[in-house]
């Protein structure tokens, strides 16, 4: 995106009564009662672990908001949860990443950690929003893929309306709604960016604002994946470093996953475990290995993987590598991802930006991720644009309290994507949290008490130096007892780890039969 002398499109308020086909968008609606709460049965999935009891304990509903926010046309839903608190008159919003993530993921780990969701209500209601498009939201771009989207939703849908603008302006309808005068506002990975829409927005509607998995507006981020993933590769490979078993035994990571990716794709490695064969080439090693960046519950084992991988054995790793292939969990609605993706990072596409932000990444690397990028650029020609790429590119500035945290090990939003967000932002905190990935703030105690803290008093200058002191405790053979892989906790955090179309790709060729 360049520089434009495009303005987002004012907020249209007038709207219409719903029609009985709530699944598609209202085009025939009139000009009463927008936007509007409906109660609504909750179509989030609620953990039982929470404890929580509908009525007493929260009560979920639909906002319905115009679809073409500039035009005035259209009517859809946005699914929302609000979780009772203990202080009137005060919410936080959670914004899930993806882009397309339905926010049941936050709800799977809040039922993870004991005691972290009763903190947030501490300070007031806890709300869960299912953005525009995504799988509780009516209607929902459910597709297959980018040609489905476009030709069997598109025909029923504007899908140049779902954007992070109109995106940002739900939230606020939704606070109006509500009956809440400002909001503090969490998001981790998109839901950072669209956090940053919100302050641009809506600023004066916004207390405090937690960000982590920075997506500052100014940066392709799929361009700069392989940067990115350089970024969190060489963060492990010095906490490894550090540690002086961990060296000893493994030695420097980057090369020895350098020479095995080209060594795997001239012979792939098959294995087999819990009735599964699967193959792993050079690619689809480094998109597991992607992958894996973002679940800190696996960095233990991942020095391990990578100098057993290059040596060609998985009997001492096919435990993890077996869960890293689970695609159980971390889905997104695709027709959000691609109108996120294609209608804001290539409307147009810059042929500059991969060179641009890769140019010190090893070949190796860069060579593995970077045909993604080019792969949108020419997929997304299909994609129908609005005229607001160039307006929401541009750097987001608020005066408010902000706390952007990222994780030191983060493979796709990398800590300098913070700091670069922070330059705008006069009044944020940056905390990078070492041997930490993607959303940090829910990967220790250390981020869940920040957390906390924070929302209680935003003004309050953060106590922060628990952030350094995380350490990894890396699985070194013959020098510890054995360790069984935490499957259950790696799959709790890839839950909040959605996964994009391209790494669904590599776990489908990975895995050959029963």
């Amino acid at each position: 995106c360049g520089g434009s002398d495009e303005v987002l499109p004012p907020r249209a308020d007038a709207g219409g009564p719903p029609r009985a086909d709530a699944g598609r968008s209202e085009t025939d609606a009139g000009d009463d009662g927008l936007p509007r709460s409906e109660p609504a049965a909750c179509r989030f999935a609620i953990p039982p672990a929470l404890g929580l009891t509908e009525g007493d304990d929260y009560a979920c509903g639909d906002l319905a908001v115009r679809e073409n926010r500039g035009a005035g046309t259209g009517v859809i839903r946005v699914h929302y949860l609000r979780v009772f608190g203990a202080a009137a008159g005060r919410a936080a919003i959670y914004l899930d990443g993806g882009p397309g993530g339905s926010g049941d993921s936050i709800l799977a780990w809040l039922a993870y950690v004991p005691g972290l969701l009763d903190g947030l209500r501490a300070q007031g209601d806890f709300l869960v929003l299912a953005q525009r498009g995504t799988r509780y939201a009516l209607p929902a771009l459910d597709c297959e893929d980018l040609a489905e989207c476009v030709d069997g939703v598109g025909a029923e849908v504007d899908l140049t309306a779902f954007n992070t603008a109109y995106n940002a302006d739900d939230v606020d309808d939704l606070r109006a709604a509500l009956g809440y005068e400002q909001l503090d506002v969490y998001g981790i990975s998109y839901g950072s960016r669209l956090g940053l829409e919100v302050l641009r927005r809506h600023p004066d509607r916004v207390r405090s604002a937690w960000l982590g998995g920075l997506v500052p507006a100014q940066v392709d981020w799929m361009a700069a994946v392989p940067a990115s993933f350089t970024s969190g590769l060489r963060a492990l490979d010095a906490a490894c470093a550090a540690d002086a078993a961990c060296a000893e035994a493994f030695g420097a990571l980057e090369p020895a996953l350098a020479a095995s990716l080209d060594d795997l794709d001239d012979e792939p490695v098959a294995f087999d475990y819990g009735g599964m064969s699967y193959e792993l080439d050079g690619s689809t090693w480094a998109s597991l290995l992607f992958r894996a960046l973002y679940a800190r519950s696996a960095y233990a084992w991942l020095p391990l993987a990578i100098h057993d991988l290059a040596e060609r054995r998985t009997d001492r790793v096919a435990e993890l590598l077996a869960a890293l292939l689970d695609r159980s969990g971390g889905g997104v609605s695709l027709g959000l991802y691609y109108a996120v993706v294609c209608g804001e990072l290539f409307n147009p596409p810059d042929p500059d930006a991969p060179d641009r932000a890769n140019a010190a990444v090893p070949a190796a690397i860069r060579s593995r991720f970077e045909g993604t990028w080019y792969a949108f650029a020419d997929a997304c020609d299909a994609w129908p644009k609005h005229d607001m790429a160039a307006a929401l590119a541009a750097p987001v500035a608020f005066d408010g309290p902000v706390l952007l945290a990222s994780g030191a090990i983060d493979p796709i939003t990398p800590p300098a994507f913070g700091d670069l967000a922070a330059q705008t932002l006069a009044g944020a905190t940056h905390v990078v949290f070492a041997g930490s990935g993607h959303g940090a703030s829910l990967q220790t105690p250390c981020g869940n008490d920040m957390l906390v803290a924070f929302f209680a008093d935003p003004s309050a200058p953060p106590a922060t130096d628990c952030a350094n002191s995380i350490t990894i405790d890396f699985v070194i053979p013959g020098a510890t007892a054995r360790r069984a892989v935490p499957r259950q906790r790696i799959r709790a955090e890839l839950r909040r780890a959605p996964m994009p179309p391209q790494v669904v790709d590599a776990l489908r060729r990975a895995r050959r039969s029963h």
